[in-house]
């Protein structure tokens, strides 16, 4: 990359345009950028890098802080830098974010961050993250290489000759991308912490379940084996001690059982005597029960069958009663019969009843409809209709509708002629309006023209001498040369304004073909207006205005005709709507009389025939009465029912006293049969009940006794057995977690010893990681590339090499750097250096890293290298010697920039970039050669 042009606007210092044309300088060789301290030189580096990446080159400018506090209000801020890479020209423009003044009203507003870049071929990139995105693509660095490689900035390239191991290894791990070897470390240090953890726990968790192992007071022995092997740090010991508490418990529960397995046996021989003994009083009971039972039961058994033969006695006498409900039942049908021809003689009542009531009704009905029909009939034959006036009002309405139309399409023609008007008078407006624009850009060019002739004739004066002919005119004496004019506009100004006359011309012709346009329109419908007016009207009109209020005047009349006659129409059509209604209701009430006469003559039919029917049924009625014997069958059949009753209370009694009688004697037979049982049931059949009573609570005494003692040796079980099983699977897991362990101890030993491997944590070793080791190669080609112009530049007295050995083996180390001096033969550390020693050290060092990363950038070429300062802290042979190192890299094809106050630096070089400050504060560059 080398830069051809800068031009910087309200940028920094520089408080307005300010072009540095660096093409100026060449394409080798040295340049110095001189100027008073603050005067904005380093701004030239800031530019050029926020041109390329956003950011200025040093670390302690922001590109928010870039805009001129000197800048007048509407002053852009931006950098707009033209380089070549190889034969490829590039240009790019852009501004950082920055407040300015609104270009229309008052107040300010804020001017984002944005880019421009123009590629060889025409292409525009825009977009701030996308144009750096491109350059860095372009130059194949970025912000960082670049800064290290082609742009060394004021106080920065220092810092990698005096850093620590720590701090070189963060910068070439950016440079040389060693970040993966970083990230292996720190995996490698998490995957061994994560197994030395995971050890730590199963030690903790070890210990837990070797608390849980519990040992019972009475074991005394066991418990002190127990708490001495706790004191062991081998879970082995603790394993064997656990289970010498687990044997001993295990035997205590087997004697538990046992004694629980006795009293078990001794309480079911007892339980089985407390039984029998049980059985033999609950005998003895029995049969005392049924004995008493007994003789109760004989005591009623005469008073029983006294009952039983006095209801037998009673039950001869139902036959008759029998006998006489038959006869009666054989009459109940004659009584339905009868009651059957009440109802039908009821029903038939009604039925007449009902149907005079109809009759009756409907001859009502009859005669109301007759009269209304009769009073539609005469509304009929009175009722007006004209329909002479019906086809008259409808001619009349449609000349009305006719007319009113017309008029609507007058009032049409109207407002196009008024939107005629309007548009005629807008464009001539924009015509008058252009032509003036055009008429002012007509002057300014015809004004450029002028100066830029007589600019073009001054510049041919000054090239004139005495004696030598004129090229325009061949004259050899010059008396009145043509002076040059401080501003002359360039061609391609003057190109553009005629650019900009011709199209504003263009335009002038445009809206005069408009204005043309829209007069003949408005002509053509004025025509057209009194061309209508005249086919509406007899007289003539004489403009717009009587037209108008003609045309309102007649609306108006025409409107309240309409009105009158949508009137008189709705009269009419209600007329004979209501003709249309009564013809419709006369029809109906003729068809309904119709109906209703008929209705009235079946009506009648009806009655008579009911008539005859009731009497009939009287008659029957009255015959059949008079053979039965109650006055109704609901009579007759109370009579039956209470017979049939006082027959079936006969019965009862008598089965009721029959059963009785049979049950007492059954029950008698099974309480003797249940004295027979008791007795057979008895074993001791001469024993008291007293003797019986006393062995079962003996009995009773040892089966509780065997009971408690039982009870006991459970207690004592339950107690153990909890203990028992925490004890087992707390042993159970301390083996498993044991074997667990060992495999995490087997794998942190190798995962540990890993990590401080390549973490540089060993004991005894001095602390370099492996990252650090793969940039010490890198740095190793660095100090090489370096020493051969710090040898240059020392005479062959100093030698930079990479300290092997830290000062402490607490700390990192790899990347320092000593210096080895040949003129004594010794070595000794960089920071013993005088300042000058320590400012070509550093230059050497910064040289040697562009060098390398050139290298391992797939052969990246820069052809500039632009250098910020130090060089005043050298004597003139030192200063001699670095600007030779210097010159040495600029020769081929490469330009070297220098920031120096130096005096010798700036007398020894020829090319300049010289910066000067006004009084404003505001600066201004200029390129000097020579």
């Amino acid at each position: 990359m080398r830069p051809e042009n800068l031009i910087l606007s309200a940028f920094g210092p520089y408080a307005g345009r300010q072009e540095i044309p660096f093409y100026k300088l060449g394409s080798k060789g040295i340049y110095v950028i001189t100027g008073d301290t603050g005067a904005g030189k380093t701004t030239l580096f800031d530019a050029i890098t926020f041109a390329l990446y956003g950011e200025p080159s040093g670390n302690y400018r922001k590109s928010d802080m870039l805009q001129s506090k000197y800048a007048g209000e509407g002053e852009e801020t931006y950098v707009d830098f033209t380089f070549s890479v190889g034969k490829e020209v590039y240009r790019v423009r852009r501004n950082p974010e920055y407040v300015r003044k609104k270009k229309r009203g008052e107040g300010f507003i804020t001017q984002k961050a944005d880019a421009i870049l123009t590629l060889p071929d025409g292409t525009v990139v825009t977009g701030a993250r996308a144009v750096t995105e491109k350059c860095e693509e372009i130059l194949g660095l970025r912000r960082e290489q670049f800064t290290q490689i082609a742009m060394l900035a004021q106080g920065e390239f220092q810092k990698l000759l005096m850093s620590s191991t720590e701090e070189k290894s963060r910068i070439f791990r950016m440079l040389f991308h060693t970040k993966p070897y970083q990230i292996f470390q720190e995996k490698i240090r998490e995957k061994a912490s994560a197994v030395k953890k995971e050890y730590e726990l199963l030690d903790r968790d070890i210990r837990h379940y070797a608390e849980e192992i519990c040992c019972p007071e009475e074991m005394t022995e066991e418990k002190k084996r127990w708490e001495e092997a706790l004191l062991s740090p081998h879970a082995e010991e603790w394993i064997s001690a656990a289970e010498e508490i687990e044997e001993k418990i295990e035997g205590k529960m087997k004697k538990l059982d046992e004694t629980i397995r006795q009293a078990e046996g001794r309480a079911e021989h007892s339980g089985q005597k407390v039984q029998k003994t049980e059985q033999e009083l609950l005998a003895k009971k029995g049969e005392k029960k049924e004995e008493e039972k007994l003789l109760n039961l004989l005591s009623q058994e005469e008073e029983k069958k006294k009952v039983r033969d006095k209801a037998e006695e009673e039950a001869k006498g139902t036959e008759d009663l029998k006998e006489r409900i038959v006869r009666e039942k054989e009459q109940l049908e004659k009584y339905k019969e009868a009651a059957k021809t009440e109802k039908q003689l009821e029903e038939k009542r009604r039925e007449e009843s009902k149907t005079a009531m109809l009759l009756e009704k409907k001859q009502g009905e009859y005669k109301i409809r007759k009269q209304t029909l009769e009073k539609v009939r005469k509304e009929l034959s009175e009722f007006p209709v004209s329909e002479e006036r019906w086809k008259s009002l409808a001619e009349e309405s449609q000349r009305l509708e006719e007319r009113y139309g017309k008029l609507i399409a007058f009032r049409e023609v109207c407002r196009q002629y008024q939107d005629a008007v309007r548009r005629l008078k807008q464009e001539q407006e924009r015509y008058l309006h252009i032509r003036e624009q055009s008429q002012a850009v007509q002057e300014s060019c015809l004004a450029m023209e002028r100066a830029f002739l007589d600019g073009q004739a001054g510049i041919l004066a000054e090239q004139l001498s005495e004696g030598e002919p004129c090229p325009v005119c061949g004259a050899k004496v010059h008396p009145k040369k043509a002076k040059r004019p401080l501003h002359i506009p360039d061609e391609k100004k003057l190109k553009e304004e005629k650019e900009k006359l011709s199209k504003i011309q263009k335009k002038e012709a445009e809206q005069s073909r408009l204005a043309g346009e829209a007069k003949g329109q408005q002509e053509t419908t004025g025509r057209n207006l009194k061309e209508q007016a005249n086919m509406l009207w007899t007289q003539e009109i004489k403009g717009l205005q009587e037209a108008y209020t003609m045309m309102k005047t007649e609306g108006i009349r025409l409107e309240e005709k309409r009105k009158k006659l949508k009137s008189e129409e709705e009269q009419l059509i209600s007329f004979r709507e209501r003709k249309k209604e009564l013809e419709t209701q006369k029809k109906r009430l003729e068809e309904t009389a119709e109906k209703d006469q008929e209705e009235i003559l079946f009506l009648e039919k009806r009655i008579a025939q009911c008539t005859a029917d009731r009497k009939s049924m009287e008659e029957k009625l009255e015959a059949d009465r008079k053979k039965l014997l109650y006055s109704s069958y609901e009579e007759a059949r109370q009579v039956i029912a209470g017979m049939e009753e006082r027959k079936e209370q006969m019965e009862i009694r008598l089965e009721t006293a029959r059963a009785d009688f049979r049950t007492l004697e059954n029950e008698i037979a099974a309480c003797r049969s249940a004295i027979r049982v008791w007795k057979e049931q008895q074993e001791e059949k001469g024993s008291q009940e007293s003797a019986l009573i006393r062995r079962k609570e003996e009995m009773e005494l040892e089966r509780k006794k065997a009971l408690e003692e039982k009870a006991v040796c459970l207690k004592e079980k339950d107690h153990l057995l909890p203990i028992l099983r925490t004890n087992k699977r707390a042993v159970q897991e301390i083996r498993r977690l044991c074997q667990k362990q060992k495999k995490a101890e087997e794998s942190y030993r190798i995962a540990g010893s890993l990590s401080d491997t390549v973490n540089g944590t060993l004991a005894g070793k001095e602390k370099i990681m492996l990252e650090t080791y793969v940039q010490t190669a890198y740095f190793d080609r660095i100090l090489l590339r370096a020493n051969r112009r710090l040898l240059v530049m020392t005479d062959g007295q100093y030698e930079m090499t990479r300290k092997r050995t830290a000062a402490d083996r607490r700390s990192q180390s790899g990347l320092e750097i000593n210096v080895i001096d040949h003129y004594n033969g010794t070595e000794r550390s960089i920071h013993s250096l005088s300042g000058g020693e320590s400012f070509q050290a550093s230059l050497s060092l910064a040289l040697g890293l562009s060098d390398e990363i050139q290298a391992m950038s797939g052969g990246i070429r820069l052809e500039a290298m632009f250098v910020d300062e130090g060089f005043g802290t050298l004597d003139d042979e030192a200063l001699e010697k670095a600007v030779k190192a210097l010159v040495s890299i600029s020769r081929g094809d490469k330009l070297v920039g220098i920031i120096s106050h130096v005096a010798a630096l700036k007398n020894r070089v020829e090319k300049k970039i010289v910066v000067t400050k006004d009084k404003t504060g505001t600066s201004k560059a200029e390129v000097v050669i020579g």
